[in-house]
């Protein structure tokens, strides 16, 4: 009798710990807002580790994630990792996946509930992170408290959120344009001021190219610009310089009177000749990088770039002038996104702003997963973000950097920068729209290549991304 009373109570016991005593998730031994509030935790000049961090991320020796590219390219990225692990102990390891594949690659291990993968790094977030929530593969982050959100930008996030409203990402990098320019190619090609609307931008392209035949060669352009998924960043920056937006009821519109405009304009680039039809093939870097090597007049490109045109190691086609001078500085500058035209307000004077988003594998053990959120936590600081601006020239998603006057100092171009990120525009796009882009590509490339009048090819474009929302 008396051993079948201990057997019933232990199977109590254990029915009692299943059910309503059930061990925490490990990131939940976290106190995210100890020992001082989490906002003011994340806002100190150095990053302060929340409450229980030790506790949560018992054991664990390492963490693993996608990077999004070679690790070279993002120096800001190692600096963080750097002193993420100075502080923790925790080592960050990680595999550089090109920007092409890396989607891909990520949804293959989410299908698999591959849970050797604690972190992933979503290059196009406004494009993929719909799906990510959608799928059920990210873990909700709990470090979004009401205060956390109150100090980041309400457009992004909001971005960050699923459908139920909690949030399941953050914000590694943030990039905004700016219209890059050669001051000595203008002013030898007659250009007598710089562009601020796109109709003069065009006009100035055409000039610039016209003088470079003659007098540089025939590898020399007025413009250039992507024609991988980036080149929807360039149509999109046509129709905000109108004041409009793409998505309209939650499903992308690229044929309205706006975006019109703006595909004849990205069109009438090549077909002027102002831009190469090898536009087509470039990447999202490929153009930046003929602008690096003094190929082009313009280029409407990421702020990041104003770090990288400034080292003649990375950028030796700008530090001279046209007619091969060194200029102090180098032979570049920036402006704000261009407006439609002179009639447009200033605030239209926009582009689209782009980020990488990371995500938590729902499929990790819950002390990896910890160790993940706090590394996810830590690169949204200010000490972090600091990082990002002064190493390599990414914008801020926390706000309270421009604030501070030293950094201010230190940001080449910051007026044009604060402008840029003021006037920028998010929207988050619903799943599918990756293959819409494919779309709107392709009928771009028949209509450079002569096989439809370029209107009736963005109607095509639009009729077949209209499927995809039926």
């Amino acid at each position: 009798m008396r051993w079948r009373l201990i057997g019933a109570l232990a199977i109590v016991g254990l029915f009692s710990l299943g059910v309503f005593g059930a061990e925490k998730p490990a990131w939940q031994l976290i106190n995210w807002d100890g020992p001082v509030p989490a906002a003011e935790r994340l806002s100190a000049d150095k990053y302060i580790l929340p409450e229980g961090w030790q506790e949560a991320t018992a054991g664990v020796e390492s963490i693993f994630y996608f990077n999004s590219g070679a690790m070279r390219h993002d120096p800001a990225t190692a600096e963080n990792i750097r002193l993420f692990e100075e502080m923790t102990g925790i080592k960050v390891e990680y595999a550089e996946v090109s920007a092409l594949i890396l989607f891909d690659k990520t949804l293959s291990v989410f299908v698999a509930r591959d849970p050797s993968v604690h972190g992933m790094s979503l290059t196009d977030a406004p494009l993929e992170l719909s799906q990510v929530i959608g799928g059920g593969w990210a873990e909700e982050l709990p470090f979004w408290t009401p205060e956390v959100q109150a100090i980041y930008p309400p457009g992004l996030v909001e971005a960050l959120k699923g459908p139920d409203g909690k949030f399941y990402a953050t914000v590694d990098t943030m990039r905004s344009y700016v219209l890059f320019y050669r001051p000595s190619w203008l002013k030898a090609a007659g250009v007598e001021k710089v562009p601020e609307t796109w109709q003069e931008v065009l006009e100035a392209a055409k000039k610039c190219r016209e003088w470079a035949v003659e007098n540089l060669g025939p590898d020399y352009w007025g413009i250039v610009f992507p024609g991988d998924y980036n080149f929807s960043h360039m149509i999109q920056a046509g129709i905000y310089s109108q004041g409009a937006r793409v998505l309209h009821d939650g499903k992308p519109i690229w044929n309205s009177p706006e975006g019109r405009n703006s595909w004849q304009l990205w069109y009438d680039f090549i077909a002027t000749g102002a831009a190469p039809e090898a536009c087509l093939g470039y990447s999202w870097s490929d153009y930046q990088e003929v602008f690096a090597r003094g190929k082009a007049a313009f280029s409407l490109g990421f702020t990041t770039y104003i770090v990288r045109y400034g080292n003649p190691d990375l950028s030796p086609g700008v530090q001279t002038d046209v007619f091969g001078n060194p200029v102090d500085g180098g032979d570049w500058a920036c402006v704000p996104p261009p407006k439609w035209d002179a009639s447009m307000p200033d605030e239209y004077r926009a582009a689209f702003i782009d980020f990488d988003g990371f995500v938590i594998n729902k499929f990790a053990d819950d002390k990896h997963k910890a160790a993940a959120m706090l590394f996810a936590e830590f690169r949204m600081s200010k000490q972090a973000m600091m990082n990002e601006v002064l190493i390599e020239g990414n914008e801020s998603f926390f706000p309270g950097v421009y604030d501070d006057p030293e950094v201010m100092s230190k940001i080449p171009y910051a007026e044009v920068r604060k402008i840029s990120a003021q006037n920028t525009v998010m929207e988050a796009f619903p799943p599918g729209s990756k293959t819409a882009i494919d779309i709107l590509i392709e009928y771009f490339g028949k209509a450079v290549a002569g096989e439809l009048d370029p209107q009736e090819a963005l109607d095509r474009a639009q009729a077949e991304i209209n499927q995809i929302y039926e």
